[in-house]
């Protein structure tokens, strides 16, 4: 029998979404650890920090998320009734992990030329190439975990995927500290240290959620071993809906990362400043693209049901759920950012004020952005819990490149190497945030989402 979609209102999409939330948070904190102890590290270790993770997850994007996206055909198979059917469509999700392990293969070799793009200092470019391969490594280990861990939130077990969550944050900060700054007897190995840590978190949770999976009870009740299979239809199906949903992602990251070279051609101190700042800001919105996860299932629940409108209702209890977090995190880098930034003080007084004068204001550029960011990832959700994947991803790459990328590469040669520089390119990501949230809006109201379904049936 179809099973009632039972998470459109607030208090279950709260049950439902809450736990990813903290999950997808745990996750980008351990970014944001991984580079607040490189930044104790040196300098230099911390500006390397995010082009690297920006430009690994430009490759990773596509496998990890398109991974995660079985959690959609898992609430849809669910829901109506399909038990069986929601774990065979887990093995078209293993094979494009596997393919994702083949390209980290062949791009590992490649990370000196892949690092130079950027065009930093010498010492930067060193570090931030080493850290990418370690990062690149990780591609296979992080897709299946993603599939998995995803699965596990489509069947509404989202306590069990923030546990995974907690035990892999305590490992890798444990392994951070340990081997970026030494003791034990081992000596501090710095950016090495940290790719080491992030390799080694990803191997240990993917074990963990392979023993999960493949457990009795999970055999039993979704057929996750018997039901095996290398059929086309499947890996077709799951290929249409999920690798547009990954490749967002990654074309989404490539004007990204062009946007991302700019900044580093403003210098060491104007890029670090940028840097502290937007790792604060991504370690309070990613619990919202997180929670945006919870949505998406809640919808492909009431879809799996044939309810459309819960899914109306879920989005209504998202509003009220999202928006006043949004507000306090928003007046709090208006009001506070110095606070916020405090965590990363280096040690260096002298660095760390030249750094200050440009990271407040690019706070304050930030908060500014939020609510955009907020509604965007809310309707972005919706319609991606359906089915509707492909029109997401020519929106949002158009939108990154023709109102991001390219104008700040156009408008470079105007830029002073310093706060005047980095205001016209948040100047510029705030624009960015305004056009695609007007854009989801208008899928979410207009799109065929309501009619669309990920099960083939």
């Amino acid at each position: 029998m179809p099973q009632p979609a039972g998470s459109s209102s607030v208090r279950g999409l709260l049950r439902l979404a809450l736990p990813l939330a903290a999950s997808t948070g745990l996750g980008f904190f351990l970014h944001y650890v991984n580079r607040t102890v490189l930044s104790w590290h040196s300098p230099e270790a911390l500006a390397a920090s995010l082009p690297a993770g920006m430009l690994a997850w430009t490759f990773q994007g596509l496998f990890i998320v398109s991974c995660g996206y079985l959690g959609v055909f898992a609430a849809q198979h669910v829901a109506a009734g399909e038990r069986r059917e929601a774990g065979a469509m887990a093995w078209p999700m293993f094979v494009l992990a596997g393919v994702g392990l083949a390209v980290s293969a062949i791009l590992i070799p490649l990370r000196g030329p892949l690092a130079a793009i950027f065009g930093t200092e010498p010492t930067v470019e060193t570090g931030l190439a080493e850290l990418l391969g370690w990062y690149l490594a990780e591609v296979g280990p992080l897709a299946a975990a993603s599939g998995i861990a995803g699965f596990c939130g489509g069947i509404g077990r989202t306590g069990m995927v923030l546990g995974m969550s907690l035990l892999g944050a305590a490992v890798c900060i444990g392994l951070n500290l340990w081997l970026v700054l030494g003791g034990l007897g081992v000596p501090a190995l710095g950016i090495s240290g940290a790719g080491i840590a992030s390799l080694a978190t990803a191997v240990l949770m993917l074990l963990g959620w392979l023993g999960w999976f493949f457990a009795p009870a999970r055999r039993r009740d979704f057929a996750t071993w018997e039901a095996r299979n290398h059929d086309p239809a499947r890996l077709r199906r799951f290929l249409f809906f999920a690798v547009p949903r990954g490749a967002t992602e990654i074309l989404e990251m490539v004007a990204f990362v062009a946007f991302t070279a700019v900044l580093t051609r403003l210098g060491t101190d104007a890029l670090s400043a940028s840097n502290l700042a937007f790792n604060t800001y991504l370690l309070f919105m990613v619990p919202v693209v997180g929670f945006s996860q919870g949505i998406s299932i809640a919808v492909g629940q009431a879809m799996g049901s044939g309810d459309t409108d819960a899914a109306r209702r879920a989005v209504r209890s998202a509003f009220a759920i999202v928006a006043p977090y949004m507000l306090v995190v928003a007046a709090a880098f208006a009001l506070v950012p110095r606070l916020l930034l405090q965590p990363a003080h280096h040690g260096d007084d002298a660095q760390w004020e030249r750094q200050m004068v440009m990271a407040v204001p690019v706070m304050w550029f930030l908060a500014a952005a939020m609510p955009f960011e907020m509604m965007h990832w809310i309707w972005r959700a919706t319609v991606q819990g359906a089915g509707d994947t492909r029109w997401p991803l020519l929106l949002l790459v158009g939108v990154a490149a023709v109102v991001l990328a390219l104008p700040a590469w156009l408008l470079l040669p105007w830029m002073d190497p310093g706060l005047g520089g980095l205001s016209i390119c948040y100047g510029l990501f705030i624009a960015y945030l305004v056009g695609i949230a007007a854009a989801m809006r208008w899928r979410y109201v207009r799109g065929p989402w309501p009619s669309m379904s990920v099960r083939g049936s």
